[in-house]
This record gives C-alpha cells, sequence and structure tokens, in this order.
C-alpha cells in the first residue's frame, strides 16, 4: 500500500488553501533472462538492442554463437510524488524516481534519478521542468512489453532534462519541449558526451501537434538535434585551429493509439538521423581532416524504424504481442576511407523483432510475467573500392531471449 501523508495550511487571509501532501510507491522487479548468442547491449546485457554478428574463428566456428544466462533486480524503482496550493493560478506537483540500473554500466546497483520534475497545470496550458522522458518517447503511446529496453531500437528510450509547454485547444493538443542531455548522451570523437551537445549552444528542440480523443490518441512530431563534435582540429604538422562544424540532424514522428474496453492497440514510427542518444540506430560520419580547410566535415545517418503492439486482458491474465521493423536509411552508401564512424548501427542494413507475452496477476499489486523476445539484424561487410569503402549485405543472424520476471508493486 502506499504510504501518503496530507496537511492543511491558511493563507495570509486566513482562508483555506489546497493541501500539501506525499505519496511513497514503486515495486520490486527480479528478472532472470537468457540469450541464445551474444548480444549488443548494456546494463549487465538487460538492456538488449540486437545480436552480434558472426564471428569466426582460426576454425571457422562462431564465436558469438554462445548464450548468456543472467538474473538482476536492478530496475527495482522507488518514487515519491508531491502537491500541494496553487501557484500563479496553476495546480502544482512534484514527481521524483529512481532505479538501480546507474546512469552507466560501472554504476549498476546505485540509485540513479529517472525522473524528476515540477509540473504546473492551468485549465488548458502546462508547464513542466525538469527530467522527463525524451519528447521522441511518446509516453502516452508506450509498448506494454517489461524488459528493460521497452522496444529499443524499434522505439525511442531516454529520459532528457527539459523545458516542455503544452496548450490544449478542445481536443487538439500543441506541444514544445526545449532538452537537455545527461545521461544519454551523444557519441562523438571523446567517446559518449554532454560536451557536443551545449558546445552548440542549441537544446534538443521538438514541436508536436496532437489530437486527444476519449479513445483515440493521435499525433506527429518534428525533432532537431545540433550538436559540434570539436572545438579545435590539428592540422598535420601539429598547429592547432579553431573549429566551428556543426552536425544538425532532423527526425520525424508518427504516433497513435486506441483503447478498447479490454483490448488496446499502439504504433509508432520514426524517420530520423543520429538518434543513438535515444537507443535507436543513428550517428554520423566524420570526414577526414582537410588540410586545406583546416576542418572537418560531417554526415548524419539514420533509420526509419516501426513498430506496433498489441494488449489484452482478461480477469487475471494479460496477453500481448509486440512487433518491430527498422531500416538504415543510409546503409551502402559510399564514404571516405579514413572516415570516423560515431553512433549504433552503421553496419547494419536492417532489424526486426517479434515478442510475445503473457502475466498472470494473483492481485492488483502482483503479477508474474513471461516474454520470448526474437530479434533479427542483416549486417553487412566492408567492400573497398580505390579511396572509399562501403557496406554489403552479409548475413543475418537472430537472438531469442527469454525473459521470467516477478513484480510486487507498493
Amino acid at each position: 500500500m502506499a504510504l501518503a501523508a496530507q496537511a492543511s495550511e491558511k493563507d495570509s487571509t486566513s482562508t483555506k488553501s489546497k493541501p500539501w501532501g506525499y505519496k511513497l510507491s514503486g515495486f520490486v522487479s527480479p528478472q532472470l533472462f537468457l540469450d541464445s548468442r551474444q548480444v549488443v547491449s548494456g546494463r549487465e546485457d538487460m538492456m538488449l538492442f540486437y545480436p552480434k554478428p558472426i564471428e569466426r574463428d582460426a576454425n571457422g566456428n562462431d564465436i558469438n554463437a554462445s548464450g548468456n544466462l543472467n538474473m538482476l533486480a536492478i530496475s527495482t524503482r522507488l518514487a515519491l510524488s508531491l502537491y500541494g496550493p496553487d501557484v500563479f493560478g496553476a495546480n502544482t506537483s512534484a514527481y521524483i524516481e529512481g532505479d538501480f540500473t546507474g546512469a552507466t554500466d560501472a554504476s549498476i546497483n546505485l540509485l540513479r534519478l529517472r525522473h524528476g520534475y515540477i509540473d504546473m497545470k492551468w485549465r488548458s496550458t502546462e508547464l513542466l521542468m525538469g527530467q522527463f522522458w525524451h519528447p521522441m518517447v511518446i509516453h502516452e503511446v508506450m509498448p506494454g512489453t517489461r524488459p528493460l529496453n521497452m522496444g529499443a531500437p524499434f522505439h525511442p528510450y531516454a529520459r532528457f532534462v527539459q523545458a516542455r509547454l503544452s496548450q490544449r485547444i478542445g481536443p487538439m493538443e500543441l506541444l514544445g519541449v526545449a532538452a537537455f542531455q545527461l545521461d544519454n548522451k551523444s557519441a562523438g570523437p571523446d567517446g559518449g558526451a554532454t560536451k557536443y551537445l551545449k558546445s552548440s549552444n542549441i537544446p534538443e528542440l521538438n514541436f508536436q501537434l496532437r489530437y486527444c480523443g476519449q479513445r483515440l490518441f493521435l499525433g506527429a512530431a518534428y525533432h532537431l538535434l545540433v550538436i559540434k563534435p570539436r572545438l579545435s582540429a590539428t592540422d598535420s604538422l601539429g598547429a592547432v585551429f579553431k573549429t566551428d562544424a556543426t552536425v544538425p540532424s532532423h527526425s520525424l514522428t508518427v504516433f497513435g493509439k486506441y483503447e478498447f474496453p479490454h483490448f488496446s492497440l499502439r504504433s509508432q514510427v520514426v524517420w530520423g538521423n543520429n538518434l543513438s542518444s535515444i537507443s535507436m540506430m543513428g550517428g554520423y560520419v566524420e570526414s577526414p581532416f582537410d588540410e586545406t580547410t583546416k576542418t572537418y566535415s560531417y554526415q548524419p545517418f539514420g533509420c526509419t524504424t516501426a513498430w506496433v503492439d498489441f494488449g489484452k486482458s482478461t480477469g487475471r491474465w494479460r496477453y500481448g504481442l509486440f512487433a518491430g521493423y527498422g531500416v538504415n536509411n543510409d546503409f551502402g552508401k559510399a564514404i571516405e576511407e579514413g572516415s570516423a564512424v560515431y553512433g549504433r548501427g552503421f553496419e547494419i542494413e536492417k532489424l526486426w523483432r517479434v515478442q510475445p507475452r503473457v502475466s498472470f496477476h494473483p492481485n492488483p499489486k502482483f503479477g508474474f510475467f513471461f516474454e520470448v523476445e526474437y530479434t533479427n539484424a542483416t549486417y553487412g561487410v566492408k567492400e573497398l573500392t580505390f579511396n572509399t569503402y562501403r557496406y554489403q549485405t552479409d548475413h543475418s543472424v537472430g537472438n531469442t531471449r527469454f525473459i521470467l520476471q516477478a513484480v510486487y508493486n507498493f
């Protein structure tokens, strides 16, 4: 049972204002999972992206054709909801949520901030300030899967610090977001870092138009990401030059859901560039240093993904199916030899996943979950032509993950 407390207070005119209070909630969630081969992943393999390619040893055996078995409870979660008197005519609340997955693999089992924001709601306007879902993650249209990846890399998955302003006009809603990186970072010459975004002096910008019906929810969004990978460049003689080259990347998404009495249908399509910071494929290519212009040039690469999720409840049983498909929009593009590639999945042509699930709930606070997640990746092999190279389709490889999880909510 959630722990809650309330108190009333008086304002300067001795009339009662709205009460303040808090509620503590969360869940404990041990999870056992088994993979049929080695995978590209994070957080002790709990955050699965796709299977690793075939890698032959001296005898021709596939080194990555070996399974993994693990059990973790790091997704266990604590949350604190706060609410209090109105401010400037707006209902106010705050929310703090943490788990133990860590900000990096090195900090697993340490409590980290998932969400931490202040929310101000007027009659038709809302302002959210703090750490929340990245705006390409439409929290009203999330897959019903339980594993940590939540449908990634087909479905965006990340939380950013942001200012989010929305305006309702009847069933329509306009939304604008300015977001800043922290745990989820862009890739670059110095690894994953927030400095590439900060150096551009432009936050990630997102604009959405939504229809919010009683059962039907539809929307579309445009997203802009501008990063500056380097502040300086060094020529062959060791001279250092300031550089202002940036990587602007544009993305679009459409999304929707329909809620039946005991059945739900949700879907999202994403077309975008340089989306590795939100757990998808994408990044950018850095051409070799140009001795004439004394700088680097950049070209983003991206993906198109689509996913659909069906969910149904029948008494104590719940069933569902997630299916995702993704393609590398720039697979096979020729790039100059010596170029550096930053991001995820440049050597992958396409991905697909099928993930059925079933769960049993003895009571509303306790549940057992079982999922089978099959992910298939088509990899390319590098082909050299004079001073350029490109990837050509080589082989497909699949991984089957079996997941057994128990969840105790409080």
